[in-house]
């Protein structure tokens, strides 16, 4: 299709009867929001859905009548024949998955080209981003403090957009594009050379498979962008909301990765925040309404950093691993697994704002007894001391305080209805609901399996 560049003259659009709500994770990513998704659009609520940070890092598995997609880049109402997608500006758009997934999507029978609106202020990731992510993790890893990062070349291409340096997809279409990609790259091999000459980073010379293949991979890629739909994605979301569209607000990763209030440095490179929404996407603050946050019934993390609430049994994890797969959509690096963690998940509601929240994976319980984890501890002086507040390193850390309850085995694989929950997996969610409700936040749905049906509502 034509590349459409809307030519309107931006113009102060009166607050329209349209409003956005947003889908985060609450915990440290993986949560299956893209489930959530589905079952949000399956509402007929929204028109469209859109993206507002992050990049080709984060995976999501969407299934649709009999259709499995997997996708990293592509909003996840990909399989909703009539919903837009929308790439906003606050993402780092990786071209080669970008046109990878639309292939894939296509060969699926999902041809999204003409639904895809791609913001001309999101950021390209270069042909040579990746190839940085893993010179800078080579390095850590040597200085001992390596992240865990997907090596897709997210965080890279964030610090090229902080340092004004970077691109955007809007530049593609200039004539001088040849011209500041070459001047870029030339920077990027500088960097890589450093990493060569100070850490022993071997560095893929230009004229070597490594680059040469990616470069040209890359180049096609482009072309392919050119075909597609960019546009002024701020000035296109706030006109259909002033024709009284809604528009669902993706998150990627989740709050417990935010740049800013994560783990640092153990986070991803962008604000994983709801409040994001606004500077991801270019709308006011005043479209926002309802804030969805994704949990399940336990903990998972994938990465570098401490991870309080993991499960000390082994073998009990990787049970919890084998029984959720538990493996990294993007990475295929398995997750560590821990019980579910409501001095985070507090924290993370806090932050988010979330007002209604989706608990998925309920139907995995491998243990007789679980336990929750609701506080943390550190020592100070030699003497231990129950934290108040959320702890700047989560290395500040030296042990959790837990209560335990009966678990449920696998009595509710499958469940979707209310009436038919066993009695222990309905005390559990009665147990969270009650730990939460000062912060008046409502458990609306509650996943039982992967398929579109497992679920039941649990609080109008």
């Amino acid at each position: 299709m034509a590349n459409k560049i809307l030519k309107n003259k931006k113009v102060y659009l009166p607050k329209g009867q349209g409003f956005i709500d947003a889908v985060v994770g609450l915990q440290w990513g993986d949560e299956g929001k893209g489930k959530n998704i589905d079952q949000l659009l399956s509402k007929g609520t929204y028109s469209a859905v859109a993206r507002f940070q992050g990049g080709a890092n984060a995976g999501h598995t969407l299934k649709l009548g009999g259709v499995t997609f997997v996708g990293h880049i592509v909003p996840s109402g990909c399989l909703h024949k009539n919903i837009e997608l929308y790439i906003g500006n606050g993402v780092v758009v990786d071209v080669v998955s970008l046109i990878n997934e639309i292939k894939q999507l296509q060969d699926l029978g999902f041809d999204v080209t003409k639904r895809l609106y791609i913001s001309n202020r999101a950021k390209l990731v270069s042909f040579l981003h990746p190839f940085l992510d893993q010179a800078d993790e080579f390095m850590r890893n040597k200085l001992g403090g390596k992240i865990g990062t997907t090596s897709r070349g997210i965080g890279p291409a964030y610090s090229d957009v902080r340092a004004r340096r970077g691109l955007l997809i809007g530049d593609v279409l200039l004539p001088d594009f040849e011209q500041k990609i070459a001047t870029l790259s030339e920077f990027h091999l500088n960097v890589l050379n450093m990493y060569k000459e100070k850490y022993g980073f071997e560095i893929p010379q230009e004229k070597t498979k490594g680059i040469r293949e990616a470069k040209e991979k890359w180049d096609n890629a482009v072309r392919e962008l050119k075909r597609l739909q960019i546009c002024d994605l701020s000035f296109l979301i706030q006109k259909r909301l002033s024709e009284g569209k809604n528009i669902l607000a993706e998150g990627a990763q989740a709050v417990m990765l935010d740049v800013d209030f994560g783990d640092f440095p153990f986070v991803t490179s962008s604000n994983t925040l709801p409040a994001n929404v606004c500077l991801g996407l270019g709308v006011p603050h005043t479209y926002l309404r309802d804030i969805y946050g994704v949990i399940k019934a336990y903990t998972t993390k994938v990465g570098g950093g401490n991870f309080p609430s993991r499960i000390a049994n082994q073998a009990l994890e990787k049970a919890f691993q084998d029984a959720g797969h538990e493996f990294g959509a993007t990475t295929g690096r398995p997750r560590m697994c821990g019980w579910l963690d409501l001095f985070a998940l507090r924290h993370a509601i806090e932050l988010s704002g979330a007002n209604k929240i989706f608990i998925n994976k309920a139907d995995i319980c491998l243990s007789d007894k679980i336990k929750v984890v609701t506080g943390y501890k550190n020592k100070e002086k030699n003497k231990e001391k129950v934290l108040k507040e959320f702890p700047l390193y989560l290395n500040e850390v030296t042990g959790v305080i837990t209560e335990q309850i009966p678990g449920w085995g696998n009595k509710n694989y499958g469940v979707n209805s209310k009436k038919k929950v066993s009695k222990e997996l309905a005390s559990y969610l009665n147990y969270i609901k009650n730990k939460l409700a000062d912060l008046n936040v409502k458990i609306i749905s509650v996943g039982t399996g992967p398929d579109r049906e497992h679920f039941f509502e649990w609080e109008k």
